[in-house]
């Protein structure tokens, strides 16, 4: 099945299930909102890669009033569901429904951000993404990720994923929830945390960094220079 297909069959329930099933939920998105560089009255630019339901686009459309929203991904049932959160919200935004791994990032934004989607790309094919990305900021930029890494060691993947299943099973997630989890999961592609963080640097991005960590899950970010800082 098809990375489209698991989502839209998922999407009525995908944010419901989120708290669950990402034990460090508040932490993970609180901290993306507090990467954001830019003053809360600023008419920014913000771009979601793989954006879902919506939920991180949501969360700045609350806190930036002037942010002009694009929200990205691949299957319509889940962009469906944000733009039923954004008219809740009376908030004007685009949205596309795209592969962003092979169509290109149209125009320029100030900020972009992902949640727990650019996981789905192939390593291979994840660099080439970064560098889409970044060429996409404009100058002052801010990339903003939250998403998993994968274990340095076959031994460190096999104690994140226990960890995982023992945490999400202690915050009330059924067996048929994990289980429709987990068969996600076979599409993922996930990379070290340390190679994310070198490809970042080398496509470009600087002041490269991971802010926090939760066992297999991680926020990091990188900017784009400043070009009247830098001189």
């Amino acid at each position: 099945m098809k990375i489209r297909d698991l989502f839209n069959a998922a999407a009525q329930d995908y944010d419901r299930q989120r708290p669950t099933l990402v034990p460090c939920f508040d932490d993970l998105y609180g901290i993306a909102l507090d990467l954001v560089p830019f003053a809360q009255d600023a008419p920014i630019r913000v771009l979601d890669l793989g954006a879902g339901t919506g939920l991180l686009a949501g969360m700045i459309a609350a806190a930036y009033p002037n942010a002009q929203l694009t929200l990205i991904d691949v299957a319509p049932a889940m962009l469906a569901q944000a733009q039923q959160r954004f008219e809740r919200l009376a908030r004007p935004a685009t949205f596309i429904t795209a592969d962003y791994v092979s169509v290109p990032i149209v125009g320029q934004f100030d900020l972009i951000v992902s949640a727990l989607a650019l996981h789905h790309t192939p390593a291979a094919q994840l660099p080439g993404v970064f560098a889409n990305i970044y060429a996409a900021l404009a100058a002052g930029g801010r990339f903003i990720n939250i998403d998993q890494a994968l274990g340095s060691t076959a031994a460190n993947e096999a104690r994140l994923e226990q960890t995982w299943q023992a945490q999400v099973r202690a915050k009330g997630a059924t067996e048929a929830m994990l289980a429709a989890a987990i068969e996600r999961m076979t599409l993922d592609r996930t990379a070290t945390l340390l190679d994310q963080l070198r490809w970042l640097n080398e496509v470009g991005f600087v002041d490269v960094e991971c802010w926090y960590r939760h066992y297999r899950f991680c926020v990091f970010s990188g900017d784009v220079v400043n070009q009247i800082d830098s001189c």
